[in-house]
């Protein structure tokens, strides 16, 4: 039977795998090049998606999510009960016992939280877990691990209380060009369904001999309220960083812990 650690990684590991099936979907998806540009009778270019990305994608996401967010648990749990105190401390622990990931701060507190605003999901953790859990948790807004566990908290919380998470088309448009005075440049800049096709700010107050353009579709979350700016990357990229910064950042922190009974309690 799997515990601890390798329970940490076998769901981490299948979190890979349920993100390689979202690459492939996501592949397949752009290449059917979704996309259109539409031309009006004043020559005015508009994008358009008329074909939507694949729900079973928000599926796929789901249980990604899932596995990533149950494996942070199983770090906590692993700690804690590696304390032969535990019992003693929190007769119940096993009943609460979580990793803690905090957006907001409470009232009539500051940063960094007291120790004991931690004890009811991890009893008995020793200073240098708490210091270390404390300084990843989602409320600082800064760092990279900060910023991929706000997103995962938003995400995951989204799918198991309330719906799939929305997702929806956005295109990159790639472009190179010469302009009569022999300038060269190439740049992209992605947009939305319905933006109008303008020409990139680098070359548009000179005049064109040459321009090429083309577009590839990719997939972003729609959850705006959630996410704010993180709504713009593609849904591959935010989950593949959120598994690197626990796969990098914090199993590796909270193994030492586990195997450290100086550390852990």
């Amino acid at each position: 039977m799997a515990d601890g650690i390798d329970s940490v990684n076998r769901k981490l590991a299948r979190a890979a795998k349920h993100l390689r099936t979202i690459k492939r979907s996501i592949a397949r998806y752009a290449a059917r090049k979704p996309h259109k540009i539409v031309v009006s009778s004043k020559g005015k270019k508009k994008l358009n998606v008329p074909i939507s990305p694949p729900r079973d994608i928000s599926i796929l996401i789901g249980e990604m999510l899932y596995q990533m967010r149950s494996a942070l648990d199983h770090l906590a749990f692993s700690v804690v009960k590696a304390n032969q105190e535990v019992a003693s401390i929190d007769p119940d622990w096993q009943e609460h016992c979580q990793f803690p990931l905090k957006t907001r701060v409470p009232k009539n507190h500051r940063i960094p939280l007291p120790k004991e605003c931690f004890s009811g999901d991890l009893p008995g953790i020793s200073d240098p877990v708490y210091t270390f859990i404390e300084s990843i948790q989602p409320y600082h807004r800064v760092g990279a691990a900060n910023n991929a566990l706000r997103v995962l908290v938003y995400l995951s919380n989204i799918d198991k209380h309330r719906h799939l998470n929305l997702i929806r088309p956005r295109v990159r448009q790639y472009e190179s060009f010469r302009t009569i005075k022999g300038f060269r440049g190439s740049g992209q800049h992605a947009l939305d369904r319905g933006a109008r096709i303008e020409p990139l700010p680098s070359w548009q107050d000179d005049r064109a001999v040459r321009v090429h353009r083309r577009y590839r579709t990719f997939v972003a979350f729609k959850e705006g309220d959630y996410l704010g700016e993180a709504t713009t990357l593609p849904v591959d990229y935010l989950l593949e960083l959120i598994l690197e910064q626990i796969k990098t950042t914090i199993v590796p922190t909270m193994n030492k812990f586990i195997k450290n009974p100086q550390l852990r309690g």
